[in-house]
């Protein structure tokens, strides 16, 4: 008995494998494209969505890195010359008339903030919440912007 599959039928089953191997080929090549598409189309997005916001988010930065600052003097008001120590309440106050001014624009809500209630340095020297709570509602903002 001969046990050997006939020539044309090995033949066949290797342009099967070619043919199928191609359409697979292809069909990753497809996949691939359309990843690509999305992945630039969300670039583009997110570059107009930043072009179009790039002030706002600049000078969230600018106000961020204000309150840090704050952060960083208030809790140890020793350790700093009386200059430096008596630069934290017009620091202070520039702070609270930028977030009132985003509260004119209706991007923050100014009155729901802790801050709002600070009256001089030495309120945030006991808690240095306000501060806190400023960064993150800005930084939240920030993500907001680009989601």
């Amino acid at each position: 008995m001969n046990t050997r599959a006939p020539v044309s039928w090995r033949i066949n089953m290797i342009e099967n494998t070619s043919l199928i191997l191609t359409a697979l080929a292809t069909a990753f090549a497809g996949i691939a494209a359309w990843c690509s598409y999305e992945v630039s189309k969300n670039s583009l997005n997110f570059q107009k969505n930043y072009a179009k916001n790039q002030n706002l988010i600049n000078e969230l930065n600018r106000i961020i890195y204000k309150t840090e600052t704050l952060q960083i003097l208030i809790p140890n008001p020793h350790k700093f010359s009386d200059n430096e120590f008596k630069s934290i309440e017009p620091l202070l106050f520039e702070l609270k008339s930028e977030l009132e001014r985003l509260n004119m624009r209706e991007i923050i809500k100014y009155n729901d903030l802790k801050i709002s209630l600070v009256k001089n340095k030495f309120d945030l020297i006991d808690d240095n919440f306000p501060l806190k709570e400023v960064i993150n509602k800005l930084e939240a903002k920030k993500a907001e912007i680009f989601n």
